[in-house]
């Protein structure tokens, strides 16, 4: 009778060091960095990046004013472009409402 209660607390004592084995999270070492510090340095990264679009060649404002096809042809191919973003889409509408062409409404603020 007492080896089977030896034998019942060793199973015991296996399966707790098993389960604390198991259940303990290798996916989180303990010098892992918070959730909320990546997500604070990528909104720092983000307000970053849009600086960027005018760093790209693609979105720079040309050296010279658009005329009115190559500004419509600007504005198609910046149409996804926030405009307060890409220079190359602002300089595009700046011909267009110059040459009349398009005309702002003034009610928003742009």
């Amino acid at each position: 009778m007492p080896a089977i209660v030896i034998v019942i607390a060793a199973s015991i004592v296996a399966l707790a060091a098993a389960a604390y084995y198991v259940m303990r999270d290798p996916a989180y070492p303990s010098d892992a960095e918070p959730v909320a510090h990546i997500l604070d340095r990528v909104a720092a990264e983000g307000s970053q990046r849009r600086d960027s679009w005018e760093l790209e060649t693609a979105h720079r404002a040309p050296t010279v004013a658009y005329t009115i096809e190559q500004a419509h042809t600007a504005m198609q191919d910046h149409i996804e472009c926030p405009i307060d973003v890409c220079a190359a889409k602002r300089s595009a509408r700046a011909s267009l409402v110059e040459a009349g062409k398009l005309h702002v409404d003034t009610r928003v603020g742009r």
